[in-house]
This record gives C-alpha cells, structure tokens and sequence, in this order.
C-alpha cells in the first residue's frame, strides 16, 4: 500500500513538473513570437500575413497541446478536450451566450454611447482576431490548462489560476502594441480575468469546447466592431 502510493505521488509530481514544462516553453515561445517576430510575419503583405499569423498560431498552440494529450497524457484528443460530446449542448449554449454578450455591446454602443458598430474589418480580423483566438486558445487554456489543474485542486481554484495564466499570455501582444498602456491598466486586468473566469465556467457547465470557442471568438468579434 504504502509503496503504490509513492508510486502515485512520484506520477503526480512527473506530471506537474511536464505542465510546468510546457507552459514555460509555451510562453517563452509566443512571447518571442509578439514581441520579435510579429513584424517579419506582417510584412507579407495583407493577403498573406494573416494566413502566415493563422499558421504560426497553430503551431505554437493547438499542435503542441494534442501532442502532449495523445502521447503524454495517452489520451485521444478530441476525447479530452471534449470536442466530440455536448456537442449540440455546447453549440447551443455558444450561440445563446454570444448573444446575450451583442445584446450588451449593442445596447452600450448605440445606447449609452451614441455610437455605432464598425463592420469594416480585415482579413485578419476574421481570421486571426475571431476564428483562431476562439478555437487555439480555448484548446489551450480551457481545453488542457483547466483540465490538468483542475486534476490537481477544486475547479474554482483551478479556474482562478486559469484564468491568471490567460490573463498573462496578453501581455506580450499588450507591450507590443500600446507599449506598456494596457499592462497598467488595472480594469483591463480585471476585464481579461473575468472573462477567463466565465469562459471556465461556461466549459464546466457545458461539458463541450464548442460553447466557449463560440463565445469567445463572438466576444472577440463584438469587442472589435464597437
């Protein structure tokens, strides 16, 4: 008994050491590409950049996390990440969801602020703004980061410290465009932090990946139009 425990023990340690691991290479390596490379990657012209951005996201974020969940947590991916159950349930939930979210941002911009949506958008936008910032980072963050930690401690906690973690993968992009601006601004902190919080939540309570890439790349979507 005593010894299937350390073996237990030394399997939970391997694994918070491997999250570790991968997180730590994770940032190091978007970071890099924010801050250094970014510039090389937009300079292809609008046509191409955004195609190139879309497959450097990729690769940085979705192939790295199904190749840690199918040969290091020996597990099939879409079963994990849990793309494959709820799935009506999630796509429903995704769709009434981003709706309620419009319905603020509609009623806040012509409402409160007198303003009005402004659909003249890029190619980037749609593709990397949107598309890729709902499916990449909710695989990521929600997909394997929540799961693991939550493995390791009750979910509110491990949807507090989930939600820190994509708090802080902004920073890179932050400093880059608005040079520190945001990363001084407290309510955005508190605005990026509670949406991580929501999305783990709406994950949780859905059991589907699907409602929460749709309601991020729709709040993505509303965020960029007002």
């Amino acid at each position: 008994m005593e010894s299937q425990l350390r073996v237990e023990s030394k399997v939970k340690n391997n694994d918070v050491k491997a999250m570790i691991g991968f997180l730590l290479i994770f940032y190091l390596v978007w970071t890099i590409k924010e801050l250094w490379l970014i510039d090389y990657i937009y300079s292809f012209g609008e046509i191409i950049s955004p195609l190139l951005e879309a497959l450097v996201k990729g690769f940085v974020w979705i192939v790295p996390t199904w190749l840690y969940i199918k040969y290091y947590l020996h597990t099939n991916p879409f079963d994990y990440l849990r793309v494959n159950v709820n799935v009506k349930k999630g796509l429903f939930w995704g769709v009434v969801l981003s709706l309620l979210v419009g319905l603020y941002f509609a009623f806040e911009t012509y409402i409160i602020n007198q303003q009005s949506f402004q659909f003249s958008l890029s190619i980037d936008d749609y593709l990397n703004a949107f598309l890729m910032a709902g499916l990449a980072e909710e695989i990521v963050f929600r997909g394997l980061i929540l799961q693991e930690i939550n493995k390791k401690m009750a979910f509110w906690k491990a949807n507090i410290v989930t939600a820190l973690l994509f708090l802080v993968i902004h920073y890179p992009i932050w400093i880059y465009n608005d040079g520190l601006y945001d990363f001084f601004i407290a309510g955005t902190h508190i605005y990026v932090f509670a949406i991580g919080l929501l999305f783990g939540f709406v994950y949780k309570k859905t059991g589907s990946l699907w409602s929460v890439v749709l309601l991020h790349a729709l709040h993505n979507f509303f965020v960029t139009i007002i």
